[in-house]
């Protein structure tokens, strides 16, 4: 089972199958990969990031809701959290009058910043996406390994009550060390080479 189903998959897997090293989709250059992505940052000052984080505690502040986790609250269980009790982050967003794919930004950018903060992925914009939603995706290398998500194309997922970003979180926690470094990849595609 290739590592991106299984990440995605709602299937249960024992934590003995979990440790599988996963199988390779694409192989990039760093020519290749630098034409194609753009390196983005994200910091606690910059307007969208700060905005992000304070829907996100007016949100439980107005409707009296206690986060799952005190600090930070751009932690995944917070969002999912805002995104399902009470009246939802998305009808209390549209109350301001915020667009559909403005909400969607908040709650991507909450869950990338996160993810950037706490485990070192990077955020990156795709100027030639596979498809539409995938125009952000965070990257996260172990030593020329690398796994890809697509946070906005996620983000909605979420919003349309068919994910949850906590469940994500936990896939990725789990898996994090199960990712083949280049070496080990090209020692592996050697072994499997002689072996034909």
């Amino acid at each position: 089972m290739s590592f991106f189903r299984k990440i995605f998959s709602k299937n249960k897997n024992s934590n003995q199958e979990n440790k599988e090293v996963p199988q390779v989709k694409e192989v990039f250059t760093e020519e290749y990969f630098d034409s194609r992505y753009t390196k983005q940052e994200l910091s606690e000052d910059d307007l969208l990031v700060d905005g992000s984080f304070k829907m996100i505690e007016s949100y439980f502040l107005d409707n009296k809701i206690k986060p799952i986790i005190e600090s930070p609250i751009y932690h995944p269980a917070n969002i999912d959290e805002a995104i399902e009790e009470g009246i939802g982050f998305f009808q209390y967003c549209k109350l301001f009058n915020q667009e559909d794919k403005q909400i969607g930004l908040m709650v991507t950018i909450a869950f990338s910043y996160f993810l950037i903060k706490e485990y070192g992925f990077k955020l990156y914009q795709d100027k030639t996406p596979e498809f539409p939603l995938r125009f952000m995706t965070l990257k996260y290398n172990k030593d020329g390994g690398v796994i890809s998500l697509y946070p906005f194309e996620y983000s909605l997922k979420v919003l349309n009550g068919e994910a949850r970003f906590s469940d994500l979180f936990e896939k990725i926690k789990s898996n994090l060390g199960n990712i083949p470094s280049a070496d080990e990849f090209m020692k592996n595609l050697k072994k499997d080479l002689n072996q034909k």
